[in-house]
């Protein structure tokens, strides 16, 4: 959720029903290369947030209140640790708690816990809002090249560090990841605080992912990856074979580099942004504006599920389209109606708590991908992708089932460049609840046969009898 979406949006009923209607379960704000700038003291005391338009933490707060959702929140890596204990306080704190959070390495005395819990209370939100996740920073490694010998020549971020090593211990000017994730533990000892890494062969960035594992261990809750796809517009048939291709390796080579470093529990893995393309300009076809990136996103989140990620954040769920016409959103920016990617989570969020194994006879890079899933009600579900022009016919077998209804919900569209899918037989459905799915019939040995429309996703529920 960019901080940019705005307080109006955030306090809206029925934006907050469209995201219920979604069915996600975590948000994480201020935003990308916002939260590099994101003065949250000053944005909440409206002294001199850089952005006057721009949502500040109270906001957030009840957004967060309305809507039941975890809340995630990317820490500005040019603050200092207290700063950021006093945000956690901010979301977290009790008013009657008189715990000193201390000064800072400028001087400044951040006072209490319930300073800041005082402060939300008086801009309306007496009770708690607990913000359990949170990052340190956002793509350091991408920051511009003046901060230090190796920074990248096209760096983006303004951060005062690429390296990954500084990035976690600090320097004589700058607090870094150990320091801020001490403060703010401080404060709430059960957050969880992330650290921003990378994807795949963690020796790129000048072994920024290696550095950061290392310096570390035994301080790092979750690992931060992003990942968009392409820096060009790819051919159709590319796009779609990249979920099924990519995703392994990458998330194979951050397992691997986190385990020769941390034992015991696997430090879970955070894909805290994703989408088809690094910019909106490169999508010169927009790309992420049609039914192709529903597809995408869709095959991306099974892929993550399956090969360990524990946390995806899609960037972004409103954007606004771009020169060429392309939007990372999920929903139109002024009529609310959702965009086709909208669909990929929004049936993902229907699907089960468990995946199961399960087999289909295409190929899962060019042609049908399923994914399996089970409830702990014994309700099982099928997510099915058909990347193809042509219906495809086929059998699902799904271990352990037995007997069971089965219903199906489809998104589709009549091309990979269309601009909407029909959900249910209904052209951009956004109340996807109250939009019943059609009956396949039933079965008593695990498996369904049933058609997968040209183009779309399907996710088959299996209700026991």
């Amino acid at each position: 959720m960019p901080a940019w979406v705005g307080p109006d949006k955030l306090a809206d009923a029925s934006f907050q029903e469209r995201i219920k209607d979604l069915g996600t379960t975590l948000v994480r704000m201020p935003g990308g290369s916002w939260s590099s700038s994101y003065d949250w003291l000053a944005c909440e005391n409206s002294e001199g947030c850089e952005w006057s338009f721009a949502a500040r933490p109270s906001d957030y707060v009840g957004f967060l209140a309305a809507t039941g959702l975890d809340g995630m929140w990317t820490v500005n890596f040019n603050s200092t640790a207290q700063s950021a204990a006093s945000l956690v306080a901010f979301f977290n704190g009790d008013v009657n708690d008189q715990r000193a959070i201390g000064r800072d390495r400028n001087g400044k005395d951040w006072g209490t816990v319930g300073t800041w819990a005082a402060l939300r209370a008086a801009h309306g939100h007496p009770s708690p809002q607990p913000v359990r996740y949170w990052e340190i920073g956002n793509e350091v490694y991408g920051a511009k090249s003046d901060a230090g010998p190796h920074c990248a020549s096209f760096g983006w971020e303004d951060v005062w560090t690429c390296d990954g090593a500084t990035y976690v211990s600090g320097d004589d000017s700058h607090d870094g990841y150990l320091a801020f994730a001490a403060a703010m533990r401080a404060v709430d000892p059960a957050i969880r605080v992330g650290a921003v890494g990378i994807g795949g062969d963690q020796g790129e960035w000048s072994g920024f992912g290696e550095k950061v594992i290392a310096g570390t261990k035994g301080a790092l809750d979750f690992y931060v990856v992003h990942d968009y796809g392409f820096g060009d517009t790819p051919s159709e048939s590319d796009a779609l074979k990249r979920p099924v291709e990519a995703w392994p390796k990458t998330l194979a080579g951050t397992h691997d580099e986190l385990a020769k470093t941390v034992s015991g529990d696997p430090v879970p893995v955070a894909i805290t942004e994703y989408n088809m393309f690094l910019y909106a300009d490169a999508d010169k076809s927009a790309m992420m504006s049609h039914a192709i990136d529903a597809l995408y996103m869709a095959d991306t989140i099974g892929e993550l599920a399956t090969n360990g990620a524990k946390i995806a954040n899609q960037w972004n769920i409103i954007n606004g389209p771009g020169a060429t016409g392309s939007d990372y959103g999920l929903l139109n920016p002024d009529s609310g109606q959702p965009l086709p990617q909208f669909y990929a989570l929004a049936l993902w969020s229907r699907f089960g708590d468990h995946l199961v194994p399960c087999s289909v006879g295409f190929d899962p890079a060019t042609t049908l991908v399923a994914f399996c899933g089970a409830d702990d009600s014994g309700a099982l579900s099928v997510l099915a992708i058909n990347k193809t022009a042509e219906p495809l016919d086929t059998s699902i077998n799904v271990t352990g089932a037995v007997a069971y209804d089965v219903v199906a919900d489809v998104a589709s569209a009549s091309a990979l460049d269309s601009p909407t899918m029909v959900y249910n037989g209904a052209v951009a459905a956004a109340d996807l609840d109250n939009s019943p799915g059609r009956s396949v019939g039933s079965t008593e040995s695990g498996e369904v046969r049933t058609t997968f429309d040209p183009y779309s996703i399907t996710l088959l529920r299996f209700s026991p009898l």
